[in-house]
């Protein structure tokens, strides 16, 4: 199965993005934005998990999230990486709630890490990935939307759960399903 762990988002807030990617689509550059129901913040890709590994899978994300508190998160900023003058990849911010989620990415590489699977090369920064820049025309026009929605924001929202995903790639885009939710602690 291939599976992702995330921290999915209230229908307020995709909806927010999804009136923020209509303006950037307004640049006509070549990016395949996210789909609304697929927006989410992703903590860990794992890719193919085989099924003898699943339950190993699952309890240790149960691991790397016990004991921690829900909190507040706040999707605030719009940018790109690796940087605004040469974008690959839009994506919104965090303004709060960042730490705990690089607290729970960092658990969850070494907790999972530790029983084989594959680490991140990459140092986790917690965002909202909006589109992936796919060539370069009209690229300067959607450089120049970004930075005038630079201080967008799409609202406030509780993280009370993580979430393995299932991915299943179609034509037409993946199809996420929620495979296993994991609960934080109320404060």
């Amino acid at each position: 199965m291939r599976t992702f762990i995330s921290v999915e988002l209230p229908d307020e807030i995709k909806g927010k993005a999804a009136e923020l990617i209509a303006q950037l689509e307004q640049s006509k550059a070549e990016v395949k934005w996210v789909r609304p129901e697929n927006l989410h913040l992703t903590l860990k890709f794992l890719g193919w998990v085989k099924d003898e590994q699943l339950a190993k899978m699952v309890e240790l994300t149960a691991k790397a999230a016990s004991g921690k508190s829900d909190f507040r998160l706040v999707l605030k900023g719009l940018g790109a990486f690796p940087s605004g003058k040469s974008p690959r990849v839009v994506w919104v911010g965090t303004a709060e709630g960042g730490d705990g989620l690089c607290q729970l990415a960092r658990d969850l590489e070494q907790s999972l890490a530790a029983a084989g699977f594959k680490r991140e090369e990459r140092e986790f920064t917690p965002h909202l990935t909006l589109g992936r820049v796919k060539g370069r025309k009209n690229l300067d026009r959607l450089k120049e939307k970004i930075m005038g929605l630079k201080d967008a924001e799409l609202g406030a929202a509780k993280v009370d759960s993580i979430h393995i995903m299932k991915s299943t790639l179609r034509r037409e885009g993946p199809i996420y399903e929620t495979y296993k939710e994991i609960g934080l602690t109320p404060h």
